[in-house]
């Protein structure tokens, strides 16, 4: 699953994210969880108007929402690993804090990633050890997951364009490494791209960066995905917003070498935000195109063509996720009735008459692991 980054400027925001100005308007807070927020619930939903941040629970069988069930950032993101939800509220707040699932999502510990640091993503390498790349800082903070303690930092400078920030944007752990995108954004230039982003890939055993990745697109964007083959991390490279420059680039884990776009922008119609791969081995992406619309296309490896399954209402639509086999959820921020839509793969019907409620507007889905 994936979304796009907005906490990516001093002011909190990409140029993208100018976008979503209107969302900013859309609301319908629910006073009163619908159920149980400790029943057995199967996806944590972020949802934000940008000023009011907050998680809901929804059941995929009943497809309702516990709504609200707790307050985050307005600009935040979260990673799932077994009972625990990890939340890394971004600029602003600038921490991460987990949550139990199993206790009603009571909070385990907040831990500070440094004030302005802008923190976004947090990957585990294994029970003990967590990274955190932060926008604002050439240091990946490294954690334990268990309490919170700083465990030190991974310098990410020898990446760094010219302004000394790599722009850290996502991390993941694969192949006994902890993958990091880096964005080389220039910060003199409104975060624009300054040239071909990179992957720093770092040694948990020793916290060195023993390698990188030159990428050929640029501004690694979203989340990447392991490819279904076990043996490529996709990664999405959004380019220039509005310009059709980037794509969904592949890197061969086993040479950590990149093997080039497996399609292109220009393929799909626009630039891409979200993407995950499903049971069908195709791609589904979110592409947002000149307009500034988004929509939910699939793509066929090796050569398409690229099939839109829904175009929104605007800059609507936020994220797409695997969700159950055969199953996606996508967010639709659509400002009169935003929710959570669901599509059956491969067909691309939808099977919710209308958007599941989950009280602000969605921004990210995680599937929920219970015991």
């Amino acid at each position: 699953m994936g979304v796009g980054t907005t906490g990516r400027t001093a002011g909190g925001r990409r140029a993208a994210a100018a976008w979503w100005i209107w969302a900013c308007l859309a609301g319908g807070c629910g006073d009163e969880p619908r159920r149980d927020p400790a029943a057995e619930g199967t996806l944590f939903v972020l949802a934000t108007d940008f000023e009011t941040g907050a998680f809901s629970i929804v059941d995929l069988e009943t497809r309702t929402a516990a709504i609200h069930v707790g307050l985050t950032h307005s600009d935040a993101v979260a990673r799932v690993r077994g009972s625990r939800v990890y939340v890394v509220n971004r600029l602003g707040q600038d921490n991460v804090t987990a949550l139990d699932a199993a206790a009603g999502f009571r909070t385990l510990w907040q831990r500070s990633t440094e004030p302005g640091s802008n923190p976004q993503d947090i990957a585990f390498a294994s029970e003990e050890k967590a990274y955190v790349p932060r926008l604002e800082l050439p240091g990946v903070l490294v954690l334990d997951p268990r309490d919170g303690a700083p465990l030190g930092e991974v310098d990410l400078s020898a990446l760094a364009d010219p302004d000394g920030v790599p722009e850290a944007s996502w991390a993941v752990a694969v192949a006994g490494r902890v993958i990091v995108g880096v964005g080389r954004l220039d910060r003199n230039d409104a975060y624009a791209p300054a040239g071909p982003g990179a992957l720093a890939v770092i040694d948990p055993a020793t916290d060195v960066v023993e390698r990188s990745v030159e990428l050929e697109a640029m501004n690694p964007w979203g989340e990447p995905v392991v490819a279904g083959d076990g043996g490529r991390l996709l990664v999405a490279l959004a380019g220039r917003f509005g310009v059709l420059d980037g794509g969904i680039e592949a890197v061969d884990l086993a040479a950590w070498a990149s093997r080039g776009l497996v399609v292109s922008e220009a393929d799909l119609g626009g630039d891409v935000l979200s993407f995950v791969e499903g049971d069908d081995g195709a791609l589904w992406i979110l592409v947002s195109d000149a307009a500034a619309v988004t929509a939910l296309v699939r793509w066929e490896p090796p050569a398409g063509p690229a099939r839109v399954i829904r175009r929104g209402s605007g800059f609507t639509l936020a994220c797409v996720a695997r969700v159950a086999p055969g199953l996606l959820a996508v967010c639709d921020r659509e400002r009169t009735a935003p929710g959570l839509r669901l599509f059956e793969t491969p067909s691309g019907l939808e099977r919710t008459d209308r958007p599941i409620d989950v009280g602000l507007p969605p921004w990210q889905v995680r599937l929920l692991e219970r015991d």
